[in-house]
């Protein structure tokens, strides 16, 4: 169609731009996942320690209520980090985010493969983000109480990994 003039003004037809469909790519899933496997172990890792006891004024050991007590009192430490299972499931979304799309393009579902690249780029960021906020919660709330109550061997969550190390004070 030819432009034409009405009215002293230039006017052509209006053609929307027909480019490449925009698609989920490989390689900013990847880039997502490496930085989600490498915060999130940052993210939850910390440590608490206790000692049930300890010396009175005349250096003789005492218990947590000040009781003396004929040997050093008892000591925890805690040491909280990133379950292998929790960094298992992020790397498999990661993994079937990035290898099943081509798989089903090959199959003639390239629309199904989109939707589980797209759920693959939702879910990475969920799982960091939820397993972080249970998991301190559990940790600060959880195994924190059992240090306050004296607990000699406090419970991690169970996608949570902790290491527990007991012994008895020092002077």
């Amino acid at each position: 169609m030819a432009p034409h003039r009405a009215d002293g003004v230039l006017t052509a037809p209006v053609m929307a731009y027909e480019g490449r469909k925009l698609r989920p790519r490989a390689w900013g899933l990847v880039l997502i996942g490496v930085v989600a496997l490498l915060s999130s172990p940052t993210l939850t890792t910390w440590s608490a320690s206790s000692e049930y006891g300890g010396t009175d004024g005349d250096g003789h050991w005492i218990d947590g209520a000040g009781n003396p007590a004929s040997s050093a009192p008892p000591t925890v430490q805690v040491e909280a980090h990133a379950a292998p299972a929790a960094i298992a499931v992020l790397l498999l979304v990661v993994v079937v985010g990035v290898f099943l799309p081509p798989t089903l393009e090959r199959f003639g579902k390239r629309s199904l493969g989109d939707v589980v690249r797209y759920a693959a780029y939702l879910a990475v960021p969920v799982v960091v983000v939820a397993g972080v906020l249970v998991y301190t919660v559990w940790q600060g709330h959880v195994v924190m109480d059992q240090i306050d109550h004296e607990v000699l061997h406090p419970h991690g969550f169970p996608w949570g990994g902790v290491t527990v190390t007991t012994g008895h004070a020092t002077r």
